[in-house]
């Protein structure tokens, strides 16, 4: 029989992030954690670059669904380094990094493939 993780009628939350955002965000720390990436994320400023961007309700994995990415892979995930782009842009980019692939007609991410309106744009998040 499973057990209610709610003790003592606290909430299981651990980040203070409206309910679908807490356990997403818990997950993007996982899976930089899983791949050795440096996280620069705090809870308040992911969800900020979210909101700014303005497609914070088409967020997803399907091909016209809009992500979370690095410009440069080598630096952490912070809002220094990060963009929202449609999924398949992504999943270009992904084509050009590899140094296996003979495909090579598209170009990695820059900063201009940001969705998020121009003046909306806050990198610092201070």
């Amino acid at each position: 029989m499973k057990q209610n993780k709610k003790i003592d009628g606290r909430s299981n939350k651990r980040y203070d992030l409206p309910k679908p955002w807490n356990s997403l965000y818990a997950r993007a720390i996982c899976q930089a954690r899983y791949r050795r990436e440096e996280w620069a994320f705090t809870p308040d400023t992911w969800i900020r670059m979210w909101q700014n961007s303005g497609v914070i309700d088409h967020r997803g994995s399907k091909v016209y669904g809009y992500v979370m990415a690095r410009v440069d892979r080598t630096e952490a995930w912070g809002p220094h380094n990060c963009i929202i782009v449609e999924r398949r842009k992504q999943l270009a980019s992904i084509i050009t990094k590899n140094p296996h692939s003979k495909q090579k007609r598209h170009r990695p991410l820059e900063f201009g493939d940001d969705v998020t309106p121009k003046h909306r744009i806050n990198r610092n998040f201070e």
